[in-house]
């Protein structure tokens, strides 16, 4: 019998923000400039190290950071707001895309946040919108910049 190799996808480790902004801080914005140039949806400006940093409420704590071999692959920043939280940014290296990343990443924080969820997602953006349904998202609304307001747990409008 033959036996064939069969590539093992990378060990991710999570990690929260807290944990890892200081020593990793160039490599995410790095890591979102690679996902900004790759996606056709991605924000026209990507983050600098002063987005990562800056703080608002529950955001060290929330955020979360997936990494292979001590380099970030995918990441999820959100703050902490009174009825629950919101997503700032959801990202996965184009290279780790199709892996489970973003899905582990959303599913840690929805397990850790109780009460609504929110975030906002291009309308164009179908592969980040079949995640987000997958979690558990749903559209609430768009943004007058034309943008779909997503959250969980409320009664949505159809």
């Amino acid at each position: 019998m033959k036996r064939t190799n069969v590539v093992q996808p990378p060990v991710h480790e999570l990690h929260c923000l807290v944990d890892v902004v200081d020593e990793l801080l160039d490599s995410l914005v790095e890591l979102e400039q690679r996902v900004q140039q790759a996606s056709d949806h991605y924000d026209t400006r990507p983050w600098q190290a002063e987005n990562f940093a800056r703080d608002l409420p529950g955001k060290r704590e929330l955020s979360l950071v997936a990494t292979v071999s001590g380099k970030p692959v995918g990441f999820l920043i959100a703050s902490r707001r009174p009825d629950g939280a919101h997503i700032h940014r959801v990202a996965t290296d184009p290279r780790h895309q199709g892996l489970g990343i973003a899905t582990r990443l959303l599913a840690l924080l929805l397990a850790r946040v109780p009460g609504i969820i929110t975030l906002i997602c291009d309308a164009c953006n179908q592969p980040a919108l079949a995640l987000y349904a997958r979690v558990g998202f749903r559209v609430t609304g768009t943004t007058p910049e034309g943008k779909l307001s997503l959250a969980t747990g409320t009664v949505f409008r159809r």
